[in-house]
């Protein structure tokens, strides 16, 4: 973090006495929450430019003394070229000022002239590079508030269904406000801008009302501000909070409805990107080589180096703008920690001594965490465990296959590999889906067992002798727990680490705060369950708008692949050669190799970004990758041997 970064604090006097001058630099600071002054921040982009200029300029003095008989070389070429290219000019131009320039310069010598472009050149590169940084660090509060300013946005409109949810239970505004500042793990950046109104109350004494007003006007968030702005004036007139923040949750769902059909097309834009820069282009390019004979085995092999190099870094940028563009605020699930309770006995006066056996029981939790697959439900698995048995199956299964036949590696590795993850992972989805979707029935229940008088327990116990599929269990589980003495808020946290859901999530806070503060929780779990519905049904409509976009990477990967064909096979069919015989300019072994590598990579980049486009979650990718790399072995192994 740049506010941690040291600096002499004579620079940061020094700045004081202009402050005056950056108050557009102050306001980006307070709306990042950055912990620094406005003069700290102006001494530190000073400084750190300051030193890059120096340790560039070091390091090029060092590498030119060490390198001074190449620099040399290298600086009577400059000024040779340097020369020629002035007297050129100057002839061509007929310019009395060019050609006595070039007679000046050329009585310096060449070399004296070489050295002084070679020095300006450096000096102006270190003076820009310094530059840079300078506006980089400048520009730093601007790039946090924009990302804030997204987060944010995102994040508001489930903020404003957990208050609502809360205000339906008879909670305060500022017990809401602060329920928001304290589920950092939900809301990000938002839970920072309530935990400033919470500081600002608890701290420094001010009112409610005041904290509000200066995060409205210090925010980078415009709905925020917007949000604010409407909810001191119910504060101030005495309104009902309850219809406000209903009001609010349906206009600003409405506002992600228009995000996600936005989201629709900009993912549309991409894909097309995707289809026609890193599938299409490394395949027309390659075609391009071939047909003008470009086909040499050492511009093959850099254009396979660039290929390594430059697919998988757009793939990860693809990942990245894929998932941090898309307008659903993702829940972080935590592992929930909570206290026991210790008890002292003591029984006697004599003390008595005993060893642990680290040893034993280390083996009995290694063996207890391995043997966990079989004991436990597939939601709650740990996955580390899982690819531990994978890559032992995989190795075994790996080297057997080798011992069989050599040809066999490759299919039987990645098969034995991919194949039992991505039944693990599927079946786990799927069960997770299934579990989600009974999600808002189940609180619509409690809701309505509540409002006929019945406890949280009592409804419970109703609710785990009826049918909600795999949620059945984990219910039986938190009665249980609760029967057994066991804190409301622990038995739903506990549930909420069980199942690893998104949604479970974000409905269980909201759920855990009203049981703690109110008697009676039936509207906030009307609230919960009419939130739980939306979010489930906005995630199937996403999922089922981008398969679309899944189907087209599937059908430009099969186009790859016969064009890939037809063109090599056609070129054996044309050369009439065998695949141990060459051709003046065409290498066909080569070629094949090169193909074959260029689909390799093309396959297993473009399963992932596939499985990011249809679930969201690049594990949800192995499929994809799996059956592209199949379908290019069995192109290139079978039908071009």
């Amino acid at each position: 973090m740049i506010e941690k970064l040291p600096v002499p604090q004579a620079l940061v006097r020094f700045y004081s006495r202009r402050a005056q001058k950056y108050r557009g630099l102050e306001r980006q600071i307070e709306g990042a929450r950055l912990s620094m002054t406005t003069q700290r921040l102006l001494a530190i982009s000073l400084f750190y430019s300051s030193l890059t200029f120096l340790t560039i300029s070091a390091a090029e003095i060092v590498l030119g003394y060490l390198h001074r008989e190449t620099i040399l070389i290298l600086a009577e070429e400059v000024g040779l070229r340097l020369l020629d290219l002035i007297s050129r000019l100057g002839v061509r131009m007929d310019s009395y000022f060019l050609e006595s320039l070039a007679v000046r310069l050329y009585s310096y010598g060449n070399l004296k002239v070489g050295l002084f472009v070679i020095t300006l050149s450096c000096l102006v590169a270190t003076l820009l590079i310094a530059g840079i940084v300078r506006m980089l660090i400048l520009a730093y509060p601007e790039i946090v508030c924009s990302r804030r300013r997204g987060e944010i946005d995102v994040y508001l409109p489930h903020a404003v269904n957990m208050m609502y949810g809360m205000a339906s239970g008879g909670i305060s505004a500022y017990d809401m406000v602060k329920a928001v500042a304290e589920a950092k793990f939900m809301f990000g950046e938002l839970s920072r801008e309530f935990e400033t109104m919470v500081n600002l109350v608890e701290l420094f004494d001010d009112d409610l009302i005041t904290a509000m007003n200066y995060v409205r006007e210090t925010t980078p968030s415009e709905e925020l501000s917007s949000f604010l702005d409407d909810l001191m004036f119910i504060l101030k007139g005495g309104g009902n909070l309850s219809s406000y923040f209903a009001s609010k949750s349906r206009d600003l769902l409405q506002k992600e409805e228009v995000s996600y059909s936005g989201y629709l097309e900009f993912l549309s834009l991409l894909t097309e990107t995707y289809l026609s820069v890193f599938i299409l282009f490394p395949l027309f390019l390659l075609i391009i080589l071939v047909v003008m004979k470009v086909t040499g085995e050492n511009f093959l092999r850099a254009y396979l180096y660039a290929l390594y190099v430059a697919l998988p870094v757009s793939g990860v940028f693809f990942v990245y703008l894929i998932k941090s563009s898309l307008p659903v605020a993702p829940a972080k699930l935590v592992k929930v920690r909570l206290g026991e309770e210790r008890i002292q006995v003591r029984v006697g006066d004599v003390e008595t001594a005993f060893r642990i056996r680290k040893f034993r029981r280390a083996l009995r939790k290694a063996a207890k965490v391995m043997l966990s697959p079989f004991r436990s439900e597939i939601y709650v698995i740990d996955l580390r465990v899982i690819f531990a048995y994978v890559l032992i199956f995989s190795a075994i299964s790996s080297y057997l296959a080798y011992e069989l036949s050599p040809k066999l590696l490759f299919p039987v590795a990645a098969s034995s590999f991919a194949l039992p993850l991505i039944a693990f992972f599927e079946v786990r989805e799927r069960k997770t889906r299934k579990m989600e979707s009974r999600i808002p029935e189940i609180f619509r229940e409690l809701a309505l067992l509540n409002e006929a008088g019945l406890t949280i327990i009592e409804s419970l116990k109703i609710l785990s002798n009826l049918d909600f599929g795999e949620l059945t269990r984990e219910l039986r589980i938190v009665r249980s727990r609760m029967e057994w003495g066991e804190p409301v808020a622990r038995a739903f946290r506990l549930m909420e680490e069980r199942v690893r859901s998104e949604i479970m999530a974000k409905v269980i806070p909201v759920s855990v705060k009203v049981l703690e503060v109110s008697p009676t929780f039936k509207d906030a779990f009307h609230t919960v369950s009419h939130f739980a519905e939306a979010e489930v049904m906005l995630r199937e409509r996403i999922r089922s708008g981008m398969f679309l976009y899944v189907i087209i990477i599937y059908m430009s990967i099969l186009v790859f692949l016969v064009v890939v064909y037809v063109l090599i096979h056609n070129m054996f069919s044309a050369l009439n050669l065998s695949s141990n015989q060459h051709v003046a300019f065409v290498n066909v072994p080569l070629l094949k190799d090169v193909f074959y590598r260029v689909a390799i990579l093309v396959s297993l980049i473009s399963g992932i970004i596939a499985g990011v486009i249809g679930n969201g979650k690049v594990l949800s990718g192995l499929k994809h990758s799996y059956f592209f790399l199949m379908a290019t072995y069995f192109v290139f192994t079978y039908l071009l041997h």
